[in-house]
């Protein structure tokens, strides 16, 4: 398995490609959420996470102990689609918050902001996200807040550009047209506040 995205046999759920660290790492974590268990740690670690039944997105890192689980709020609407995000942060604090995906502008946006608009369009269908395994949002979980935001615009087109100056010109073409569909969304739902 490739941290880069470059292909590989990854373990899904609910439809999302999943990279947690390696080998028995993944395949604990997601042994526990498949037969009911509750938590998991990292060999040798501290961290005890939750995957949730239920959730269209549930997931965890090892590394740092966050967690991230997504399903659409009670309010959600066609023309205001609300994701509900319950979770933890690197500092190991519990949260709970709505995101209204419209509002989502991926030039100054979080972890959780990214990967709610990226549930949402792989739950419209979207073919660009579906087919892309996401991993450039998973692998900020190991080292950077899910809450604190940053500039996906650029952080996208750095992982695109290091894997074409890599040769693997093929999956920075996916990682690029991911953040299109991201920056069209954007533009085409942006509500100016």
């Amino acid at each position: 398995m490739s941290i880069l995205g470059l292909q590989s046999n990854l373990t899904s759920v609910s439809g999302y490609s999943s990279v947690f660290g390696s080998g028995n790492i993944t395949e604990n974590v997601f042994r526990g959420s498949i037969s009911g268990r509750q938590s998991s740690s990292a060999e040798g670690g501290t961290f005890h996470g939750t995957l949730k039944m239920g959730y269209l997105h549930s997931e965890f890192s090892p590394v740092t102990g966050q967690e991230l689980h997504m399903k659409y709020d009670d309010s959600s609407t066609e023309e205001d689609p609300v994701m509900l995000v319950e979770g933890k942060d690197i500092q190991g604090n519990d949260f709970v918050k709505k995101i209204h995906l419209n509002d989502v502008d991926p030039g100054n946006a979080t972890p959780a902001e990214m990967t709610a608009l990226r549930v949402h369009l792989a739950q419209q269908g979207d073919r660009s996200v579906k087919t892309s395994s996401g991993i450039p949002l998973k692998a900020l979980s190991s080292r950077y807040n899910v809450n604190s935001s940053m500039n996906f615009r650029q952080y996208y087109e750095g992982w695109a550009s290091n894997l074409e100056h890599a040769g693997f010109h093929q999956n920075a073409d996916l990682y690029r047209s991911e953040l299109e569909r991201y920056l069209f969304y954007h533009r085409v739902h942006w509500k100016d506040s």
